[in-house]
């Protein structure tokens, strides 16, 4: 934007404005923030229009002030940096120090500038600032200006962080809002997973078939079926006696004898299998251990000896010349 006589009368009253405040705040240690504003005038009047703005802008880091960033936005607009000159406009109408008259310039300034820029605003904790490309940091939260197109917003936030950057896209006009509230990371503790305990279960299997009881199941068993064949002899041999009776001969009768021989036989021997087999069920299991001798006595006990104990009944099976015969000791 060229010299003209509105914007030195614009300017001129901004000097005019800041120097008196600046040398009403010098007891409160704004010197520094004059001396960087002198510097500028100095500049301005010179047309160093850059560098005058960057020493206002200084002047305004130090002792933020509405009407030094308003001098500041007018020597970004005579240096022909639209951008900057917008955010320099944005920060001291937020700033909340001008004139109504200088208010009105800049608003009127500042919607020109935005027609031909992209503008985002950015949100964040107190303390943060934020910076696109090169241009001046400016404290949250701020309005940045910029020319369409891929830009890098720098983050500088508080406790000695190093900076953030992130690569952003700026269309033309308003763009979208960023917050750059720092994300709270929420790290998850550890979960401790107990092993599972393994529990061993003893499962008893179907109790154990002794030998003795055994050969007494299969005693009973063999004993049935020799019943069951003495039944069949018996009532072959009744029909082999009525063959006789109707045709009496030496081999008729030889046959129905033979048959009700081992018929009787059949008998005998299945009540000894089954008398046999009862006895193994039914006797208690002996024991295989030795008695070993009373403490009482230190002699083995004589024959006769009332302290002996009784001897267990034994039963067993002997094979005679018609069959078998069960024998035992009580």
């Amino acid at each position: 934007m060229p010299m003209n006589h509105r914007t030195f009368f614009a300017f001129s009253c901004a000097l005019a404005l800041v120097s008196a405040d600046a040398l009403a705040q010098d007891d409160d240690g704004a010197a520094e923030a004059k001396r960087q504003y002198q510097s500028g005038t100095v500049a301005f009047a010179a047309k160093r229009f850059n560098e005058a703005a960057l020493a206002f802008e200084a002047a305004a880091s130090y002792k933020a002030n509405a009407v030094t960033l308003y001098t500041a936005a007018i020597s970004w607009d005579q240096a022909n940096a639209p951008e900057r000159a917008a955010d320099a406009y944005a920060r001291a109408l937020d700033a909340q120090g001008l004139t109504p008259q200088q208010q009105s310039t800049a608003k009127e300034r500042l919607a020109a500038l935005e027609k031909s820029l992209g503008t985002f605003s950015v949100t964040g904790p107190d303390g943060f600032k934020v910076q696109l490309d090169a241009f001046t940091a400016a404290p949250v939260p701020a309005r940045l200006h910029g020319s369409p197109g891929m830009h890098t917003l720098v983050i500088r936030g508080t406790g000695g962080k190093a900076p953030e950057k992130r690569d952003v896209s700026l269309d033309l006009g308003p763009n979208s809002p960023i917050d750059v509230t720092p994300k709270v990371v929420v790290v998850a503790k550890p979960v401790k997973v107990e092993e599972p305990k393994i529990v061993t279960v003893e499962v008893e299997g179907p109790p154990r078939l002794s030998l003795k009881k055994a050969a007494g199941f299969s005693a009973i068993g063999v004993g049935a079926m020799s019943w069951v064949s003495a039944v069949i002899l018996g009532l072959s041999a009744q029909e082999a006696g009525d063959a006789y009776n109707i045709s009496p001969t030496r081999s008729a009768l030889d046959h129905a004898n033979g048959l009700a021989t081992w018929s009787t036989v059949a008998w005998v021997a299945g009540g000894v299998f089954v008398a046999g087999g009862v006895a193994l069920v039914i006797l208690p299991e002996g024991g295989s251990k030795k008695d070993e001798p009373s403490e009482k006595s230190e002699k083995p006990a004589e024959k006769g000896d009332p302290e002996l104990p009784p001897k267990e009944p034994a039963l067993g099976l002997a094979p005679t010349l018609g069959g078998f015969m069960l024998r035992g000791s009580f």
